[in-house]
């Protein structure tokens, strides 16, 4: 009985790894909104512009990651809008371009005096739906409906004020677009280039020799107003969600830098969603706002765990678990003294299926209540990390 237990974990902890866990976090507390945009400053992240299909919003919130806290932020100072631009560089935000009709202005927002002001235009002309990352210092903007399908691409000194025309982008031109830097390169994926079915190709960006790579599609399918994140630390990017002019999505795929594969994980937590805006602070992902093709809007948050998926030798030496398989109660005990730590219970699925918090000491006891037999995941996190991670068995 013993030998089948632990060969039924095996397998069901090799496939946990490919999946992830999608937590609801406190909402933002605007009004509900789409076509948003946001930039990240240290472990903050800055959350506004957009609209409601009947206002154009100018508002600005902060989310802080480590108290799960908006705080509101100096008003936009540029025309009201929705579907701009956004990009950060050391403590400093920069927002541009956007409808209604096409703008090409740009604002730079000093996080260290919450005080927003203009900076050189986008010489690309007015433009509405395009792309935004930033680079080592330097901010990369192009794509969009600026009357055509735009190909153009344009690198931001933020010391020298200026603009320089970058390589144009080799794929077609493209509206509503996910951008994206990790690592030093740059990344355009998938859009709406006027025809159908819609894009689904996916392209790195090389600053140093200013040339573009295509790498594998997308294998969700073609599709535009998508939303996506990357985590720099693991070298992965995330994109998932959308429409592709007949369904709207909630799926969610993951891309490997590392050897160019796609791997599809969890489906969003907010289910079936459009426009909405995506942002990664640390190692964690973050989805907010969005609609479903029309309104009504939403404001939700909700944050995405990818350390949650283990696969066998990701589990910790620090922490024992007794009686283990077990019926109705058993121990954890770790090697570590923690404070005000939570202990988090995940199926084989990677949802969260019980919570304890305020822990303190070396030990906590697990009640079994109403989980039905089967294989389990522990995680046992404070002060923003994870302490111990392990693996338990219920059974009848």
């Amino acid at each position: 009985m013993k030998t089948k237990l632990f060969i039924a974990a095996f397998i069901l902890s090799i496939s946990l790894n490919a999946q992830n866990i999608w937590t609801q976090k406190s909402s933002y507390p605007g009004v509900a909104r789409h076509a948003a945009v946001n930039f990240v400053i240290d472990s903050s992240a800055f959350v506004g512009t957009g609209t409601d299909d009947v206002i154009f919003f100018k508002n600005f919130w902060a989310y802080d990651q480590t108290t799960d806290i908006w705080t509101a932020k100096a008003n936009f100072p540029g025309v009201a809008r929705r579907e701009a631009v956004a990009f950060s560089i050391g403590t400093d935000g920069f927002v541009g371009m956007g409808c209604c009709g096409a703008m090409s202005d740009f604002w730079k927002y000093n996080s260290l005096t919450d005080s927003w002001s203009a900076i050189t235009a986008y010489p690309g002309g007015p433009t509405m739906t395009g792309i935004a990352f930033s680079i080592n210092g330097k901010g990369y903007v192009g794509l969009g409906d600026d009357g055509t399908f735009s190909k153009k691409i344009f690198e931001y000194d933020p010391v020298a004020n200026t603009w320089t025309a970058k390589a144009n982008f080799p794929g077609a031109g493209r509206t509503d677009a996910l951008g994206f830097s990790m690592n030093g390169k740059g990344y355009v994926a998938i859009g709406d280039d006027g025809t159908l079915p819609m894009l689904k190709d996916l392209w790195e960006y090389e600053p140093t020799t200013d040339t573009w790579t295509q790498k594998t599609d997308f294998p969700g399918g073609p599709r535009t107003t998508a939303v996506g994140f990357t985590i720099a630390s693991t070298g992965k990017l995330y994109i998932g969600t959308g429409d592709d002019d007949v369904s709207q999505y909630a799926d969610f795929w993951e891309w490997n830098s590392a050897n160019d594969t796609w791997t599809q994980v969890m489906d969003f937590g907010g289910g079936i969603r459009t426009d909405e805006t995506g942002f990664a602070i640390g190692n964690r992902g973050y989805v907010a706002l969005g609609q479903i093709g029309a309104p009504p809007e939403f404001n939700d948050l909700w944050e995405y765990s990818p350390a949650v998926g283990y696969s066998e030798n990701n589990f910790s030496d620090n922490i024992s678990i007794y009686p283990n398989p077990f019926s109705t109660q058993t121990v954890l005990q770790t090697d570590i003294l923690f404070k005000n730590a939570t202990l988090t219970v995940y199926n084989s699925f990677g949802q969260t299926v019980k919570q304890i918090d305020n822990l303190s000491g070396q030990k906590v006891i697990l009640n079994r209540d109403n989980l039905p037999s089967g294989l389990y995941f522990v995680r046992l996190t404070g002060n923003n990390k994870i302490l111990a991670v392990g693996k338990l068995v219920v059974t009848d």
